[in-house]
């Protein structure tokens, strides 16, 4: 009796615990990745703490062609954030400063701006 009440407290705990882990889908974790190799730049050289862990929890249970292309634009990043054209800096300085915020708070930076946006019904 005590291990069956045992066992059912251990999954009411796992079952809370994997309830607020976030869940990206796949163009998401695209968008994380190509954030966190602009962000860890030597043009930018932002604070990537709260994203590298995101992107570290992110990583698991993808699908090898996600991985695949996250290497890509993770590479395509860098390279576009080590140009010495002017205006593609400027262009990877506004896409940090905009686009890439949500990403940089992490996975608590994600969940606030889910909870703020303008609900889909």
């Amino acid at each position: 009796m005590k291990f069956v009440a045992v066992v059912a407290a251990v999954s009411a705990i796992a079952a809370a615990g994997s309830a607020s882990a976030l869940e990206m889908k796949d163009m998401e974790y695209l968008q994380a990745v190509r954030c966190h190799a602009l962000a860890g730049s030597s043009l930018i050289q932002a604070d990537t703490s709260a994203i590298n862990a995101l992107v570290r929890n992110q990583t698991y249970g993808r699908t090898p062609y996600v991985q695949e292309r996250a290497k890509t634009e993770r590479s395509r990043a860098a390279r576009q954030a080590r140009s010495s054209d002017e205006a593609v800096q400027a262009q990877v300085r506004g896409e940090v400063a905009g686009a890439c915020q949500v990403w940089l708070g992490g996975e608590e930076g994600v969940k606030a701006a889910r909870a703020s946006a303008p609900s889909a019904g």
